[in-house]
């Protein structure tokens, strides 16, 4: 056999090596880890439009999205004012709202002022209108929605506008001359 012959043969081989694989691809779809890039959940064009979840119900670990008036007329708070709810409550409070509303809620945040923001009363939590009338539902509401100059807050999540509505409450009691009611004397006084 003549040297070119012998440097041609294994290129010849491995040439005809894939040819033969390339005419396997029943066979590599029968690996399991292979079907999933020719199995993908897709809509192709000309098929049925993916089903749509029965009225009131809500996709597994999904919370359902809900409008301002919503809100406020289906919710309740489903958390109580613990230390820890407190607590949580008040590192997101600090850390989305007090921009705007201040660190005791008085609607006077470092943005609030001559040529910034301007001093509206819905800045107030403290005020009698924001104690009184608003329910928690519409403060988680307005927290997820916004409305106004207050920019919708969805990123934060479901569980955590519910620590701040909390804490929220916490800063009115404060402010009204109330003892704080995630406090350990009142929980001590509940058990």
């Amino acid at each position: 056999m003549s040297p070119a012959r012998r440097r041609i043969r294994p290129l010849v081989l491995v040439l005809g090596l894939t040819v033969a694989l390339a005419g396997c691809d029943d066979q590599v779809k029968r690996v399991p880890w292979f079907k999933t890039m020719f199995r993908t959940a897709s809509v192709r064009t000309y098929e049925t439009e993916l089903t749509t979840p029965p009225e009131g119900t809500v996709f597994f670990g999904a919370p359902r999205h809900y409008d301002l008036l919503a809100a406020d007329t289906l919710l309740t708070n489903p958390l109580q004012p613990t230390p820890e709810v407190l607590e949580r409550g008040e590192v997101l409070f600090l850390q989305y709202c007090v921009m705007c509303h201040g660190e005791e809620g008085a609607g006077d945040g470092p943005v609030v002022g001559e040529n910034r923001l301007p001093p509206l009363p819905t800045l107030n939590l403290l005020s009698d209108r924001a104690m009184n009338d608003l329910s928690d539902g519409y403060i988680w509401g307005m927290i997820a929605n916004g409305r106004g100059v207050m920019p919708p807050y969805r990123r934060v999540p479901h569980e955590d506008r519910w620590q701040i509505v909390e804490y929220v409450r916490e800063l009115q009691t404060r402010s009204a001359g109330g003892a704080p009611t995630g406090s350990n004397d009142t929980q001590a006084g509940n058990e």
